[in-house]
């Protein structure tokens, strides 16, 4: 892939954007909450309402009430820092209701402008490193499409269905669009990526999903996705975050460039806070395949992950759970806080990783795969990565920090096949990365990597040793253990899987 250094240098602000935001803090204790207890700790006059100390609550019957007649600002300030959302809120008036935290908010129940209202979101307001983030049921609706939505300072248009969302992205490059609630795809299959025209802009989901998602793609297509392309080359910062899509079926009967439930071909942006389950079948040749993202270039994946099921009967292709090829070549590409669980499979000549089919010179972080992952003749099979390299001439170190696979790794005649990788040659820098002797069907604990023996920084485990406590290196803050959650393993803090 040739890039120029201008298009490598504007990228580099989001791989520093992505490394920030990738260990963000979840929102302290000390916060500011909209709960159902009773308002303390919390002043208002005019509309505006404000902390008074680290721990305070402004009660939703409150808040309610002041929305029903006049416009409310929320803020933390310096004092409580951050804002969560506790409890159900709901209005009909036309209020507009505007949470302003000095770092970060996190929507942890639903919000419904339910009249003609309107909202405002703004994080960092003297802060850093903050962000907004949806869990649990939190998302926010809209009911009215001519209502208004401002986040950190940029207007979005409201859409309702797949048909607008592509009419937007249509409008011209950099717009903002965010759905405003709950979709559910037409009955029929589309025959090719529902938003086919390559999208520049934000895509902002609210906590949101798309559900039902089918694509039965024939003839000749380059990227097949719910978005095809995602290239921010000349919009340095914008994202698709905030969505969820459930229940994908993309079945490819030809030869595509990249295939993924969310993106195909991603350059230059971020996914976000993005999440997709569902399968993809494909029967084409050299195809990069990925759970979420086909092919991912000198761009950032961040707090996402895939439970997509992926079968390719092609040669040549790199198949991997959560991206098909992972390409950088200025240490813009990051893949951070995520995860991918689906089982991948593809046919001989092939490159195939639970997380990742193929990487070159990737970066990753904090993240885990425990699918099974299977290769045909003369494949590269690894539980995490399939193939491992650098650029050439290499521009970026492959890194992996903080990451483990689970997934039983196989391949068929002369395939390379490691526990958690199938080649490297990359000269990777691996700390604290391991993957499962007992469930991998790799107990040799020298086949980390498929194509040397002890592999620096890869180590394997035991279920009993993953299972008793974090591995050496995990940060106990981004990651968590618990017998009930993930089968024991250790999962992200923020993002438990179901």
């Amino acid at each position: 892939m040739a890039e120029t250094s201008g298009r490598c240098f504007a990228s580099m602000s989001i791989a520093v954007l992505a490394v920030a935001l990738s260990f963000l803090p979840r929102p302290a204790k000390a916060a500011l909450e909209i709960a159902s207890t009773p308002t303390h700790n919390v002043t208002c006059s005019a509309g505006a309402c404000s902390a008074t100390a680290k721990k305070a609550v402004l009660n939703i019957s409150d808040l309610a009430n002041m929305l029903s007649s006049d416009d409310v600002t929320i803020a933390s300030g310096n004092v409580a820092k951050d804002i969560v959302v506790k409890a159900k809120l709901s209005w009909v008036s036309a209020s507009r209701l505007t949470l302003d935290s000095y770092r970060s908010i996190s929507f942890e129940k639903p919000i419904v402008v339910a009249g003609t209202g309107a909202m405002t979101i703004t994080t960092n307001d003297g802060g850093t490193d903050g962000d907004f983030a949806f869990s649990s049921k939190g998302h926010v609706e809209f009911w009215d499409a001519s209502s208004s939505l401002v986040i950190n300072g940029t207007s979005y248009m409201l859409v309702k269905s797949i048909h607008q969302i592509d009419q937007a992205v249509r409008r011209g490059p950099g717009v903002s669009v965010a759905l405003m609630k709950n979709v559910r795809a037409p009955a029929h299959a589309y025959a090719q990526s529902p938003i086919n025209a390559n999208f520049e802009g934000n895509f902002e989901g609210l906590g949101n999903t798309i559900s039902g998602l089918s694509i039965q793609a024939t003839g000749s297509q380059s990227y097949v996705g719910f978005f095809r392309q995602y290239d921010t080359e000349g919009f340095p910062g914008n994202a698709i975050r905030d969505i969820g899509l459930t229940g994908v079926n993309i079945s490819v009967t030809s030869s595509v460039q990249s295939i993924g439930a969310l993106v195909g071909l991603m350059e230059f942006g971020t996914v976000k806070n993005a999440y997709a389950t569902g399968t993809i079948s494909s029967s084409g040749d050299n195809s990069a395949i990925g759970g979420l993202v086909g092919s991912n270039q000198l761009s950032a994946i961040e707090n996402s992950h895939a439970g997509v099921d992926i079968s390719n009967t092609g040669t040549g292709s790199l198949v991997g759970g959560l991206v098909g090829v992972a390409e950088d070549e200025c240490t813009c590409d990051i893949i951070s806080n995520s995860y991918a669980t689906g089982s991948v499979s593809a046919g001989d000549n092939s490159s195939v990783g639970g997380l990742v089919g193929e990487s070159v010179g990737n970066e990753f972080s904090n993240t885990y795969a425990t699918g099974s992952v299977t290769g045909g003749n003369d494949s590269f099979v690894g539980g995490f990565v399939g193939t491992n390299m650098n650029p050439s001439p290499p521009q970026s170190i492959a890194t992996i920090l903080s990451s483990y696979s689970t997934g039983a790794v196989s391949g068929g005649t002369s395939a390379t096949v490691g526990g958690f990788m199938g080649s490297d040659t990359a000269g990777t820098v691996s700390t604290d990365a391991y993957w499962n002797l007992d469930t991998s069907g790799v107990s040799d604990p020298s086949r980390g990597a498929g194509n040397i023996a002890n592999d620096p920084g890869i180590t394997g485990l035991t279920t009993t040793q993953f299972t008793s406590g974090l591995p050496a290196g995990f940060d106990p803050s981004v990651w968590k253990q618990n017998a009930t959650i993930n089968g024991g393993y250790p999962y992200l803090a923020g993002q438990p899987p179901n």
